[in-house]
Formats: structure tokens, sequence, C-alpha cells
């Protein structure tokens, strides 16, 4: 199941503390996850990003997220985590429910 991550980091935490849990989860082979499939993991230079994944189910992109709170306390100042489809998959399932529904 394709799933949009929306994080944005937190300020107060220092590059340096981050730089030291992204060390911390690829020595304890956290990152990347063996069971997931990172397809984009973006940041912009006002410190959001986004993260495309392929994972089986919540609990285990769930775990992404948790493992960097874990390994850097306070790391995101938010974040959004949904399924995601294509938007030619939404346009397609939407006009069928249109269709469906202007004909009753």
């Amino acid at each position: 199941m394709l799933f949009l991550m929306y994080w944005e980091l937190n300020e107060d935490v220092s590059v340096s503390d981050r730089l030291q849990a992204a060390e911390k989860l690829m020595k304890a082979e956290l990152f990347p996850p063996e069971n997931i499939e990172i397809i984009r993991f973006d940041i912009t230079p006002d410190n959001w990003g986004i993260t495309l994944v392929n994972a089986e189910s919540v609990d285990e992109i769930s775990d992404l997220n948790n493992m960097w709170r874990i390994a850097c306390p306070g790391i995101f100042k938010t974040t959004k985590l949904s399924p995601a489809r294509s938007v030619q998959e939404s346009i397609g399932t939407t006009t069928e429910l249109l269709k469906r529904l202007q004909s009753t």
C-alpha cells in the first residue's frame, strides 16, 4: 500500500542531533527499513519534506516515524501520514461515483 508522509523538522533540534539520529538508525540497521520501499524521501530548504513509501501495513509506516522520534526526541514539529493513491485512480473512481449518484 502506498503511504505519503508530510513532516516538518523542529528548528529547536540541532542539525548535529538529527545527523546523529540518522547515523544511529543506520548503525542499528533500522534505516532504510528492510520491509518498506522508500520511493521518495525529500526535504526542502525550509526543513519540511515528504516521504513516499510502499508498506504492507500501517504498523510498518508508524514504526518508520516512531524510530526517528525515539532516536531524536522532538525531531518533528509536525507530521501527517495517510494512505495515498494516484490522481488517475482517484479520478476514475470519483467519476464512477458521480455517474451512479447522478443516475438516481
